[in-house]
């Protein structure tokens, strides 16, 4: 069953900020499946991204080796982490843009303690390590009852 879905947007005013989704799970679920996925994962805009890692070489104290071109693409990061009442659960700090992760007892994606199921409050955070254009995302939670 689908506990929690949502989409939404993430700005360069986000960069450098976690975004918190906070959703209940009722009593007797075994195991939650967690979807997520975002876009764009490259900067498609060369002379902006170029422009980027420009301003960035100038905040540098380390010599610059090559071209601002020589480092594109520049790619988003967005990471997820998962608490539980308050309780930390893990996280999935990961290039990738499309994920699905599963905590359960007897099975949890690398990265996710095993654990029971508590009902009650969790929170799914979007870890935002850099937003350099709009982002759209998707994040659905499944819960499997016993």
């Amino acid at each position: 069953m689908t506990l929690f879905s949502i989409k939404g947007k993430i700005t360069a005013a986000n960069d450098k900020t976690n975004l918190v989704h906070r959703f209940d799970v009722p009593e007797n679920i075994k195991s939650l499946t967690i979807k997520y996925s975002y876009s764009p994962k490259t900067l498609e805009n060369r002379e902006k991204a170029v422009r980027l890692i420009e301003e960035c070489f100038k905040k540098s104290d380390d010599e610059i080796i090559g071209k601002a071109s020589d480092y594109l693409p520049v790619k988003n990061l967005v990471t997820v982490s998962v608490d539980c009442n308050g309780r930390y659960v893990g996280a999935a700090h990961r290039q990738a843009n499309e994920q699905e992760h599963i905590i359960s007892r007897e099975k949890s994606s690398v990265g996710f303690i095993k654990t029971d199921i508590e009902a009650g409050e969790w929170d799914i955070v979007l870890n935002v390590h850099y937003a350099c254009c709009e982002i759209d995302y998707n994040i659905t939670v499944e819960g499997e009852s016993y």
